[in-house]
């Protein structure tokens, strides 16, 4: 997967303004954006700071040079790629509800198949690595912390007890891009106990080998984390 620049780079600057840029002027697939040098101009920065930034949008395929006309904006719906969603996630630009939908759809489709097959795959370090993961949120939730990151750690896992390193990387990029999303949902401390108490149905699931009652034990859980996101999805449309 392509390097999603650090935060804290003057070439990751420069892209957290393009990109809301875009937005404002509300370009669609196909408008032509401003040349390099009328962009530099724009964001008071250098051409060789433009050119870079604009080569990591291209590399993401949000954007394409074509030569000897200039700079067109991709249809990203169907041809950018899944870490542009995740660099939009990282710079605070809000998916629309339409992505959000499809996020939480290609979820489930994801993780359905990846608890299934860690039940048939798991190694006895796999288990470990879930027991681990379930104590540190244990301690996480009886310090009344935020156990969302403990909460990524553990469905990376059980996609990593399936073997499959790629199925893992593209996993990822999803945790990566739902990370504020995750902390908001725990943040009350009232979600966390119920999670607790799904995912060790889980472990034991897959640790018994089990793939029918591994498949149904991720199923509750993704069915509450749903509503949560299709009820702020509807009051989002309300206006509430």
């Amino acid at each position: 997967m392509i390097a999603i620049p650090a935060m804290g780079d003057e070439r990751a600057n420069l892209i957290g303004r393009l990109l809301p840029f875009i937005a404002h002027r509300r370009l669609e697939a196909g408008d032509r954006l401003p040349s390099e040098r009328e962009l530099a101009e724009r964001f008071a920065a250098s051409r060789g700071a433009v050119r870079e930034a604009l080569a990591v949008l291209e590399a993401l395929r949000i954007i394409e040079r074509r030569p000897n006309s200039g700079i067109y904006l991709r249809p990203v719906e169907r041809q950018g790629s899944i870490e542009a969603i995740v660099l939009q996630a990282e710079l605070g630009i809000p998916l629309t509800e339409a992505e959000v939908r499809e996020v939480v759809e290609l979820r489930r489709i994801l993780e359905m198949q990846a608890v299934r097959l860690a039940a048939e795959r798991r190694r006895p370090e796999d288990v470990q690595r879930l027991d681990e993961i379930l104590a540190r949120t244990d301690a996480v939730i009886a310090a009344a912390g935020n156990p969302a990151d403990e909460d990524a750690a553990f469905h990376l896992a059980m996609v990593e007890a399936t073997g499959n390193h790629v199925f893992l990387r593209v996993v990822n990029a999803f945790y990566l891009m739902s990370r504020n999303r995750r902390r908001a949902y725990f943040a009350d401390g009232s979600r966390a106990p119920l999670s607790q108490r799904q995912h060790r149905a889980m472990r034991d699931a897959v640790a018994e080998g089990n793939p029918d009652g591994a498949e149904a034990a991720m199923g509750g859980h993704l069915r509450g984390v749903e509503s949560y996101w299709m009820e702020l999805l509807e009051k989002r449309a309300r206006g509430d």
